[in-house]
């Protein structure tokens, strides 16, 4: 081979090799960049009461649709509810609290029997932020009471006691990964919630989108949750509840929630 036939070659060889590098490098930088502006992971674990509360004058609301009634246990009835409370106090220097009024009737001339809030309860929570025990970014721990009081015949509920701790972790080379679990026991979480049991579940959220497991007593439940960036503060969860049907009550839960700080 001659020496002009090498040069050629080499000069071939090294630009070749040069645009490989360039492309490589763009994209690797265009990855990069996605990740970079990518939303900050919010892993949400879905259907289970959490350690974390919401902050300082934070207002919530939340809209729920079930395909099929615990109360009446009947396949033809679907079921809905609507809750919204408040956040206060300082869950990292002191601690926080939050109420909640949930509307357990949401019947009206058009769907059921017309008797729109004649059932509903108002629950409450304390909760405070505390070290975290495997290394997470944030935990909290929280006290407390679902259905402390109501009217309608959610007073013949009883009332849900409960503790559970809660801890988030972000990880990945942008940290655009996060993880988050809630262990918990509550007073009246099994048989139609009126027995203690534990509950527990784990989250996994990549931008926008969340992914949890939990297992309410004896009841598995898969979600996914759904946040718009052009909509701060709003968020769609679908759940399927008892997933593995082991209670006979498998069903849909469709709940479309929102948060704002109001002061």
């Amino acid at each position: 081979m001659s020496w002009i036939k090498r040069s050629v070659i080499a000069v071939l060889a090294m630009v070749g090799s040069n645009q490989v590098v360039a492309e490589t490098t763009f994209e690797q930088y265009s990855k990069n960049l996605k990740l970079l502006t990518l939303s900050d992971p919010n892993p949400a674990v879905a259907n289970i009461a959490g350690g974390f509360g919401a902050g300082h004058g934070l207002f919530y609301a939340a809209v729920s649709y079930s395909d099929y009634d615990l109360q009446t246990k009947d396949r033809n009835d679907d079921d809905g509810s609507i809750a919204f409370g408040l956040g206060l106090g300082d869950p990292v220097n002191s601690l926080g609290g939050e109420i909640t009024i949930g509307l357990t009737s949401v019947s009206t001339s058009l769907w059921g029997d017309g008797k729109f809030a004649d059932e509903g309860n108002v629950s409450g929570k304390v909760h405070r932020r505390v070290t975290p025990l495997l290394g997470g970014n944030a935990a909290s721990l929280a006290l407390g009471a679902s259905n402390l009081a109501g009217w309608g015949s959610t007073k013949q509920n009883p009332t849900n006691y409960y503790g559970a701790y809660s801890e988030q972790k972000n990880f990945g080379s942008f940290k655009q990964y996060g993880l988050a679990y809630t262990l918990g026991y509550g007073s009246a979480v099994s048989d139609t919630e009126t027995k203690g049991d534990a509950f527990a579940g784990v989250a996994i959220g990549y931008d926008d989108y969340s992914f949890s497991l939990s297992q309410i007593g004896k009841e598995t439940h898969i979600a996914t949750t759904l946040y718009f960036p052009q909509f701060p503060g709003f968020g769609v969860t679908i759940a399927q509840a008892d997933a593995l049907n082991e209670l006979q009550s498998k069903r849909l839960i469709v709940s479309l929630s929102i948060s704002k700080q109001l002061f």
